[in-house]
């Protein structure tokens, strides 16, 4: 018996270890800037980065103001997602009831009567309940989801600041590295 019990262990230790070694290796890309050597590139990559700091303002300036035209719709929004929040939920009750009302009379499917997944010897396998219970939605969530359809918070500023640093003189080096569950030799 306790051979059984070492061999079942180093049964589910040898799995384990092959599913871990299966697992897909993780990646994180670092961006370096170098910059111009001469006077005049840097120069000019002080440019970018004035130009860089003014798109960055303006666009925040930009998101801020599109955040505060949508806190009228953001009410309406909420009153929406609690109604069908109540409709999903009065669904689900249902849904809850009438398996329940199954597991109440499971009696009469057990042996040696058929169950509806196959034969099964009493007590028949537990079954879970057949729908998710429905999440209550927050006013926290409705507005973010609403910023971030209505909102645009990126505009491109750093993609128009390494097309200057690059135009300037300076290089833009990307190196991607494995930093989880790597190939062994990389």
């Amino acid at each position: 018996m306790r051979t059984f019990a070492l061999t079942r262990h180093f049964a589910a230790a040898a799995l384990l270890g092959t599913l871990l070694g299966c697992a897909t290796p993780q990646y994180q890309t670092h961006v370096r800037l170098i910059p111009p050597s001469d006077a005049p590139g840097r120069d000019c990559v002080q440019a970018c980065e004035a130009q860089k700091n003014l798109c960055q303002a303006n666009c925040q300036a930009r998101y801020q103001a599109c955040v505060k035209d949508l806190e009228p719709q953001q009410e309406a929004r909420y009153a929406e997602a609690l109604r069908q929040y109540e409709n999903e939920l009065r669904r689900y009750a249902t849904a809850l009831r009438h398996y329940e009302m199954q597991l109440r009379f499971e009696w009469l499917n057990s042996y040696p009567f058929h169950h509806p997944y196959g034969w099964y010897p009493w007590p028949a396998p537990y079954l879970p309940p057949p729908y998710p219970e429905p999440v209550m939605p927050t006013r926290e969530g409705v507005r973010a989801q609403l910023e971030k359809s209505s909102c645009q918070s990126d505009c491109n500023c750093l993609t128009a600041y390494d097309t200057c640093f690059i135009g300037c003189g300076g290089q833009r080096l990307t190196e991607t590295v494995c930093i989880r569950n790597c190939p062994a030799g990389k």
